[in-house]
């Protein structure tokens, strides 16, 4: 029987295992946290998980979160500029589930252990891993485990990071529109996002500045919110005011703060693709997926899709393997993962960049015709399709005929 070591217990590893499981591979979780650890510390990431990615979950046996204050339904994007700014609402088809993953990965890996999966916790050097498996997969995107896979140069364009970040959990903010997601694209400064978002603590809101490097918003990024969290949340209110003013008017000042200390993470992503495989000096082959293989910018929410849809893709290719599982299998499974994986990199990169003619003319067409900003939004749930549409003039133009065709949306009273 194949044996596959799977080291990380994020959603692609705990994804693959849950699968493998299904298929009947025998699959080891290797995880420096056991289950109650994973439901404690600061958030490192705030996922937003697309239709897809919910029916992976759904065929998995582990969606549990299909209630409203999980979900967003619509999004409200706002584009500034040196003119009238640019609006419109969209509904987003399916919608999206946002729990945070101190809920859900301790879920996921619960459940792997009930239906007899063996987890082992601890912090061991992967020769020792090695030794018990056919294959290692690894899905943790610790400093350590990255250094097996260096940084694939033709597929990373970027060597610092582009949006410097500061994203937390609040309670005290409103919505315009129930169950909605706020997005304020600043050209030139940044982003500035509102979810709903399901943490340990109820209901709340993640409150998201994405700020271009030297820009206003990156000020915030370097703030100490334990040490002064008065001067945090003063100096948080001020940017949102200055740059999304609608959305500061929902703010209840009395009442916005973080769920509590600790609920903000900050620093700089600087998008990397690594070599997805490596071969340890026993001969072992081992694969490299999710952070430890693609890291994204957070800007499109797609870093928790493509870590779902990888470890499907992945199980599927193992399900029927033979083996050796060697360098020229690695490299092989590598390749068709890549199939998929470029079109969700290459549009994550291109959207950090000020978008280009074609881009701006879809955003015009969004906020003028309901058919094509909810079809825009909901391709968020596709980024084969996404990518194809953002890529170049045809494609878009190619997207808008498509939304012409479709009926008229009913006016709403």
């Amino acid at each position: 029987m194949t044996r596959v070591g799977i080291i990380g217990a994020g959603i692609s590893g705990l994804q693959l295992a849950l699968r493998l499981q299904q298929m009947g591979v025998h699959a080891t979780v290797y995880s420096t946290q056991d289950i109650d650890q994973l439901k404690s510390g600061r958030p490192r990431n705030f996922p937003a998980r697309f239709g897809r990615t919910q029916q992976r979950e759904a065929q998995l046996g582990v969606f549990d979160w299909e209630f409203a204050d999980t979900q967003v339904r619509h999004w409200s994007v706002t584009v500034h500029s040196g003119g009238p700014d640019l609006n419109f609402v969209a509904d987003l088809t399916p919608p999206s589930s946002v729990v945070d993953f101190r809920i859900y990965l301790p879920h996921l890996l619960n459940q792997f252990v009930q239906r007899g999966g063996d987890l082992v916790i601890g912090d061991r050097p992967i020769e020792e891993t090695a030794r018990h498996d056919d294959l290692l997969v690894v899905a943790n995107g610790s400093r350590a485990l990255r250094e097996l896979f260096p940084v694939d140069a033709a597929r990373s364009p970027y060597r610092t990071p582009q949006r410097i970040l500061c994203s937390g959990l609040y309670f005290g903010i409103g919505e315009d529109v129930p169950h909605s997601l706020d997005v304020h694209f600043l050209p030139g400064v940044g982003e500035i996002f509102r979810i709903p978002f399901l943490t340990l603590s109820g209901r709340a809101d993640v409150l998201a500045f994405e700020a271009v490097p030297g820009s206003p918003l990156e000020a915030v990024s370097h703030l100490d919110a334990d040490a002064d969290p008065v001067a945090f949340h003063h100096d948080v209110l001020k940017l949102v005011g200055e740059y999304a003013p609608t959305l500061r008017e929902r703010i209840d000042s009395s009442a916005f703060s973080l769920i509590a200390p600790g609920e903000v993470a900050q620093g700089g992503i600087t998008p990397a693709v690594r070599q997805g495989w490596a071969v340890l000096d026993d001969g072992t082959g081992v694969l490299a997926i999710g952070d430890a293989w693609i890291t994204n910018d957070p800007l499109t929410a797609q870093g928790a899709n493509l870590g779902s849809h990888t470890a499907f893709a992945l199980a599927d290719l193992l399900s029927t393997a033979q083996g050796p599982f060697d360098e020229k299998f690695c490299r092989t499974a590598s390749a068709r993962l890549w199939d998929h994986a470029r079109h969700v990199v290459e549009w994550s990169n291109a959207f950090l960049a000020e978008p280009p003619p074609h881009v701006a003319e879809l955003f015009l067409h969004a906020a003028g015709d309901k058919r094509v900003a909810d079809a825009f939004v909901s391709n968020f749930n596709d980024p084969v399709t996404m990518w194809k549409t953002l890529s170049s003039p045809a494609g878009t133009e190619s997207f808008l005929a498509g939304c012409r065709r479709t009926a008229p949306l009913p006016s709403r009273q």
